[in-house]
């Protein structure tokens, strides 16, 4: 039987509420359509028909909800909605506990952006549930939907699921049984990169680059590449980000083999003029792994049949990649000290390379000792060997090195710091040139660093350019380091840790420097000025407006070689980010003496973040290059975007690079990308392109 006595209703209603404020949590249960409340004297139940009951952060909406104010659990059924927050789950019925936050719920359908799931029921609380005949896809459902289907799957929310006795689908079109795995919720279940297109050199080709997860955090597929005019190139592919107790992994791995039967001239010279053989290969694999707070392994490793199989068959990574590395790192990180083997390998031969097989090592950390004294030093094993196939003789090397080196940092004010350094460095040479059985070589350091800080502030604001308060940070500072006699023994050492050209200022410390095999008197002073322009970020701290800084070498060598003049060039690093959507940095190398400027690499940057992107850039090397480039992206639409890339060279007068496109969204999952582009100069690249990209958006 059911009665409506006002009050009674109105009486248990409010005792509810009390108990549930009483419990830490408030309770509201009310008609969204101000329909009178009943009360179900047989089960003892409050009977709301449209009805919203919230508790806390939740918030459940249905047809009806029946609740028991004896077990606290509420019935609901009819266009059920339950959310907490970002989840949200939606049902034909279902009860919910708000003891102990159990919910049980059928023909479930749960929102977890960007992810869609559907179930025959629902078992858990609202942070973990098992979801029974389960349907995951990421985005609304559709035929070109990644879509996982699986008897159960454990869902933990904000972290990860776990699907058992599963299989995936691209919408309808089943691709890969996966009877139990997990996967983190940011990772989506299907990396797939699909590109297509025409170049004259390779004909119509179709490149398919496909991974699914078979483990947590582990993506596995094939990488393969069909074209007309040259073969099949296949290979494996994976990406991997996982962690298992206290050790983490990340890597990838790209591959391909084929018999390329393209013609001889199709094939080409490699970079030693030599013909490229139709049997060709790539494998690039690059690993790092840590154990603990002190251990990690880091190794790369590239092998390549011939110098040009990667700009030929993987020309989207040639830009990033033009060379192969292979090496293998191990590190032990202590207090103050780190242990470490390294070796760099070659099984490549068309190209020379230092390699070093292996080199051990034990740094000592800056460490402060008594007396304000800090020490720091290194002791370590080498062995060297360079063999490069366009000079006559390999030079090898077995080196033992050794330094150790003190500095004593004085305030003289609170402002300017002053510290002496004094240091020694040992090299021991087992194998050296002449009619040496070994050669020792004893080097001595000394010098001195002299750095000031200040700094002031100023009440700026603007809101147009998002300052507010402004300080300016200035550290001028000087280095001296005296090494004297450092080109003794140089007819006994093979120089192969020689010096490289770089348009860099290079380490002066006798303890930074590389080139042991390649040293000469060292006595230079390097002087500069950094600045730094701050204002207050609304996010919290401190957000960079302006970065600059300024440094130069004077050398009072005895003997001057020709290529070192007494003083260096001028070199200027600028950052210019006044505002969020705007950014320019710089590198500038003027010659003092003539006030010439000899290099000067510029960017800048515009973003605006709903419709457009802008790069324009330069890069100029007095006598070798000059080269102006344009990056655009325009968005039309939410579904349409064009992009734009130029690359002018001055010296040759010439487009060599113009690549246009139009980028075209599906479903949020999709991004289909046509270009055309055309080339100038001496390339290998076919002089015009017609490239389609099909890729699934990463979440």
């Amino acid at each position: 039987m059911k009665l409506r006595p006002f009050l009674l209703v109105s009486a248990l209603a409010l005792g509810t509420a009390l108990r549930a404020a009483a419990a830490g949590e408030t309770l509201d249960l009310v008609s969204l359509s101000d329909k009178p409340i009943e009360f179900d004297y047989g089960t003892k139940e409050m009977v709301v028909l449209d009805a919203r009951l919230t508790y806390g952060e939740l918030v459940l909406t249905a047809d009806e909800i029946r609740y028991n104010d004896q077990t606290r659990q509420a019935a609901a059924r009819g266009h059920l909605v339950f959310t907490r927050g970002t989840l949200r789950l939606v049902a034909d019925e279902g009860t919910y506990s708000l003891a102990d936050g159990k919910v049980r719920l059928t023909n479930t359908r749960a929102g977890y952006y960007p992810l869609y799931l559907q179930g025959r029921t629902l078992e858990g609380n609202t942070q973990e549930f098992t979801l029974q005949d389960a349907t995951l896809s990421y985005g609304e459902p559709g035929p070109f939907t990644p879509t996982l289907h699986a008897s159960s799957l454990d869902f933990i929310e904000g972290k990860s699921f776990r699907a058992h006795g599963s299989h995936l689908r691209l919408g309808p079109i089943p691709l890969l049984p996966l009877p139990v795995f997990s996967q983190r919720l940011d990772a989506p279940p299907l990396d797939a990169e699909i590109r297509a297109g025409f170049r004259s050199s390779l004909g119509a080709f179709l490149d398919v680059t496909a991974l699914a997860p078979v483990a947590n955090g582990v993506n596995v597929g094939p990488e393969i590449g069909l074209y007309s005019k040259r073969g099949l190139i296949l290979g494996p592919a994976a990406d991997y980000d996982t962690q298992r107790g206290d050790s983490s992994y990340f890597g990838h791995l790209r591959s391909g083999w084929l018999y390329d039967f393209g013609s001889r001239e199709q094939r080409g010279l490699d970079l030693l003029g030599h013909q490229v053989g139709p049997r060709r290969a790539y494998l690039d694999w690059r690993h790092l792994q840590t154990y603990g707070d002190h251990f990690s392994l880091m190794g790369q490793l590239a092998y390549w049949s011939d110098s040009e199989v990667i700009r030929d068959y993987a020309r989207q990574r040639f830009p990033r990649n033009q060379q192969p590395e292979t090496f293998l790192e191990a590190a032990y990180t202590g207090d103050n000290y780190v242990a470490s083997a390294f070796g760099r390998f070659q099984p490549n031969d068309f190209h020379s390379t230092r390699r070093r097989e292996p080199e051990l090592k034990l740094q000592l950390l800056a460490s402060p000792q008594d007396l304000g004294i800090v020490q720091r030093g290194s002791v370590g094993f080498v062995r060297l060997r360079e063999d490069d196939s366009t000079v006559a003789i390999d030079r090898s090397s077995e080196r033992f090195d050794a330094f150790f080196g003190l500095e004593r940092p004085t305030a003289i004010t609170p402002w300017l710091t002053y510290t002496p350094v004094a240091g020694g460095r040992v090299t021991h040479y087992f194998s050296p040139l002449g009619d040496k059985d070994s050669y020792t070589r004893v080097l001595g350091q000394l010098g001195a660093d002299l750095r000031a800080r200040a700094y002031g502030e100023f009440d700026f604001k603007s809101e147009r350019w998002d300052i507010d308060g402004l300080r300016h940070l200035i550290e001028p500072f000087a280095q001296y380091r005296y090494i004297p006699d450092a080109e003794k023994g140089r007819a006994y050492i093979p120089d192969i840790d020689r010096t490289v050209f770089s348009t860099r200022l290079q380490p002066i410390d006798l303890g930074d420097i590389r080139h042991l095999d390649d040293l000469t008197e060292l006595n230079t002073l390097r002087y500069g000025l950094a600045q730094r322009l701050q204002t207050r970020d609304g996010k919290g701290g401190v957000r960079d407006l302006v970065v600059l800084t300024l440094a130069q070498d004077r050398h009072f060598n005895r003997l001057v070689a020709p290529a070192l003049r007494r003083s260096s060039d001028l070199h200027a690093d600028i950052a210019l980010m006044p505002a969020r959507w705007l950014r320019l940095d710089a590198f500038q190398r003027l010659d003092p003496h003539n006030w010439r400027i000899e290099e000067f690499n510029a960017g800048i940057t515009l973003t605006d973040a709903q419709f457009w992107t802008a790069r324009f850039g330069m890069q100029f090397l007095r006598d070798q290059l000059e080269e102006y480039t344009l990056d655009v992206a325009y968005r039309l639409n939410e579904r349409f975007t064009l992009t734009g890339l130029w690359r002018y060279d001055t010296i040759e007068s010439q487009f060599y690079e113009q690549v246009y496109g139009l980028r075209q969204t599906f479903r949020n999952l999709w991004s289909l990308e046509y270009q055309i582009a055309f080339y100038e100069g001496q390339r290998r690249e076919s002089g015009f392109q017609f490239r389609l990209q099909l890729e699934v958006f990463k979440f």
